[in-house]
């Protein structure tokens, strides 16, 4: 499927290149731009090929043939309008020399720090797996002793697999 793509080329101060491209890869693109300026390589010039998404083209065009003015544009999906002025914080400034503003609540009280053990002990389980899932999918993998099945059927990565049978010592 071909994209779009849009190409800028400046030389210094200089416009060299600006144009749409529809190709399948930024590569063909690069080398359209190196055609069309008849340079074999494009050190020393600044360029930038940048993609245009067809569908959002086409929802932009659709709204404007539909008769919209742009400011209805913002309930189409995935599209934001430029039009629309957002909320600006107003400007403050923060460094060492200046005073904390007071604050009307109190400051969170600090938590216990529990002592660190010099050695953490043997992971146990998987973040976002129960242990219970885990014996499950040993004793499945024990089973048919095949990793992509076992990955498969329990919604796995093989990799994470592999890596919980050679940490555990599952081939022993």
């Amino acid at each position: 499927m071909n994209k779009l793509y849009w190409i800028v080329c400046d030389d210094k101060e200089t416009n060299v290149f600006e144009g749409r491209y529809q190709g399948r890869t930024r590569g063909e693109a690069l080398k359209f731009l190196k055609q069309s300026i008849g340079r074999k390589s494009l050190n020393g010039l600044v360029f930038t090929i940048t993609e245009i998404p067809v569908p959002l083209i086409r929802e932009i065009v659709a709204e404007l043939l539909a008769g919209g003015d742009g400011f209805q544009m913002a309930n189409a999906t995935n599209v934001v309008s430029l039009a629309t002025a957002q909320p600006q914080a107003a400007p403050a400034r923060y460094d060492a020399f200046t005073e904390a503003p007071e604050s009307d609540s109190e400051p969170a009280p600090a938590e216990s720090k529990k002592p660190k053990a010099s050695k953490p002990a043997k992971k146990v389980g998987n973040p976002g797996h129960g242990d219970d899932l885990w014996s499950q999918v040993r004793a499945h993998w024990e089973e048919c002793r095949n990793v992509k099945q076992t990955a498969d059927q329990f919604g796995l990565s093989p990799n994470t697999l592999k890596t919980r049978i050679r940490r555990e010592g599952w081939n022993r």
